[in-house]
């Protein structure tokens, strides 16, 4: 549901087929926030066009529990001004932006495995705050970005809640070594 410009979402724990797909991103793109049914998309579309049309900085907070969907709304934003950016280029410029475009949505993962970690009500909480910057240009294509994140949980690296773990990069680093060395 729509709280003025703000949207309020559950996370349905399931892919829901058409609901986040190049059809809803089009369908979304072509109305302000309002007109159709609450989406996530309508949120980034008027993002997109306050940062666009009217030259305006923008800012978008996503806040929920654990397990409430905020990694994956933070990605469904991003591969909508992904779209919206390509949209906006001439053919032989969009080759070059994609890769810009690209580096910034697949940092996520590399991202995640620092800062995620198993707790007691999810295998893979975010224990971390991010902040992605996006840089537009007067075109409407993304020409840049920077991403800052930062640990809330500093104290999960020495000690970890009965039933929890630390970050998972921790496990992966120990599974690349061999075993006489993980005594050391």
């Amino acid at each position: 549901t729509y709280i003025g410009s703000i949207v309020a979402s559950v996370n349905p724990y399931k892919s829901i087929p058409g609901l986040y797909d190049g059809a809803a991103m089009e369908r979304y793109s072509k109305h302000h926030m309002g007109e159709i049914a609450p989406h996530i998309f309508a949120v980034a579309n008027e993002c997109y066009r306050c940062l666009w049309k009217r030259h305006d900085n923008q800012c978008v907070l996503i806040s929920g529990e654990s397990g409430a969907g905020k990694t994956e709304s933070t990605k469904l934003i991003l591969k909508f001004l992904s779209a919206m950016s390509q949209h906006s280029l001439e053919m032989s410029c969009r080759e070059k932006t994609s890769c810009v475009e690209q580096a910034i949505l697949e940092s996520s993962p590399i991202m995640e495995a620092f800062g995620n970690a198993k707790t007691v009500y999810n295998n893979n909480s975010s224990r971390f705050g991010k902040f992605i910057q996006l840089n537009i240009c007067q075109k409407g294509n993304i020409q840049g970005g920077r991403i800052i994140d930062y640990l809330l949980e500093k104290n999960r690296v020495v000690r970890q809640n009965p039933g929890e773990r630390n970050y998972h990069i921790f496990y992966a680093l120990l599974a690349g070594i061999e075993e006489r060395e993980k005594g050391k």
